[in-house]
């Protein structure tokens, strides 16, 4: 009906308001409602006693309760009850939100709400009185000052999330950097020459089984291209000294530490060549510092013959085998060899002297050659 809707198509009234029933009430619901109030409001149905107002009261409310089934019941304003109960459902998810917040909010922020709201109603009434102006003025600061007050929370709510938020992250990261150090503390480094490796290749199944004789194996990952390098993973970190220890010495595979361990077991192998004193090689007059260079240019040779196979060119050349590492400040991945110390005459009298000694008699002889006088002091 023209008088129960709007320009839009939307009631005046709440038709389930007219009714008595609930907005999500069913088809069957509605026309229960509306049978029991057209005969309670049915004009024939009244007595005659009534007073000409109180029948054009109910006359009234019987055309509304008309209005109401027809605008929920009548395929014509399908599309405007559509966008009705759309409307009202939008308004009690609004309601129930308002309640939640009600009821979590707290005593503080329930005083500052009723106060600016306070504040605001008191803003919008007339001004009066002589005091007007001074009022107005003391509600606008109250109002800036409760704004200030909320920025302040907010960036303070703020602050604190990035701060928690920092930390998590922070601990992640510890937390990461921890699982990798303990992984590879259980972790040990395998360089092979294929040469001498039964059928010339190791696979992940074959390293697996011969690495389960120090203790369980959690993981094999081959490394490089050549094929001739793997990183194992153990089960547990008392598998690796063993392994190590048993390819110390081995020309086919050597096994290494890896992270902190490596450190560790280098600074060891430092501390063993101390404890351990001179050896008898060159008649027992070998000192630390000659020890030290034997045993370094031993591993290197070791090793470099291991690469040289690996590469086709044959076994190492005898200078190679008299070779020792260049400087600690010379990188890792250089492989030139060592010209220290060089290869002297091996006669009966130099078996007795250290390299520097027979350093220090063929440059007295060179020199005095050609007529030069080295300098004692230097």
């Amino acid at each position: 009906m023209t008088s129960f809707t709007k320009k839009d198509g939307m009631p005046i009234k709440d038709p389930y308001e007219i009714l008595g029933i609930q907005s999500t009430a069913s088809e069957s619901d509605i026309k229960k409602a509306y049978r029991s109030l057209a005969l309670k409001l049915h004009p024939d149905k009244q007595s005659g006693t009534l007073t000409d107002t109180q029948r054009e009261e109910l006359d009234k409310r019987f055309h509304e309760v008309k209005d109401a089934r027809s605008f929920l019941l009548d395929a014509d304003h399908a599309q405007a009850k559509k966008k009705y109960d759309a409307n009202l459902e939008s308004e009690r998810l609004r309601h129930a939100e308002e309640q939640r917040r009600e009821q979590t909010m707290s005593s503080r922020r329930k005083r500052m709400r009723d106060e600016l709201k306070m504040r605001e109603h008191m803003a919008r009434k007339p001004a009066g009185g002589g005091g007007a102006s001074s009022s107005s003025n003391e509600n606008r600061f109250d109002v800036d000052r409760l704004r200030r007050e909320g920025e302040r929370l907010r960036e303070e709510y703020s602050k604190r999330e990035a701060e928690v938020d920092a930390a998590r992250k922070q601990r992640m990261a510890v937390e990461r950097a921890t699982k990798k150090l303990d992984k590879e503390d259980r972790q040990v480094r395998l360089k092979w020459s294929r040469k001498k490796v039964v059928g010339g290749v190791h696979t992940k199944q074959s390293l697996s089984s011969i690495m389960t004789d120090f203790g369980e194996v959690e993981e094999v990952e081959m490394l490089g291209s050549k094929g001739n390098a793997a990183l194992v993973t153990f089960r547990h970190e008392s598998s690796c000294k063993p392994c190590v220890d048993a390819y110390k010495t081995s020309d086919v595979m050597r096994a290494t530490f890896v992270g902190r361990r490596k450190v560790d077991d280098t600074l060891y192998s430092n501390q063993e060549v101390v404890d351990d004193g001179p050896s008898s090689r060159r008649g027992g007059d070998e000192n630390l510092e000659d020890r030290k260079l034997r045993q370094a240019a031993e591993r290197e040779r070791l090793m470099r013959q291991m690469e040289l196979e690996d590469e086709g060119e044959g076994k190492a050349s005898e200078t190679y085998q008299r070779t020792v590492p260049m400087a600690d400040k010379t990188p890792a991945r250089e492989k030139l060899p060592s010209l220290f110390p060089p290869a002297f005459p091996e006669i009966p009298e130099n078996k007795t002297l250290s390299p520097f000694e027979l350093l220090e008699k063929y440059e007295k002889e060179i020199f005095g050659r050609i007529g030069i006088i080295p300098n004692q002091n230097e």
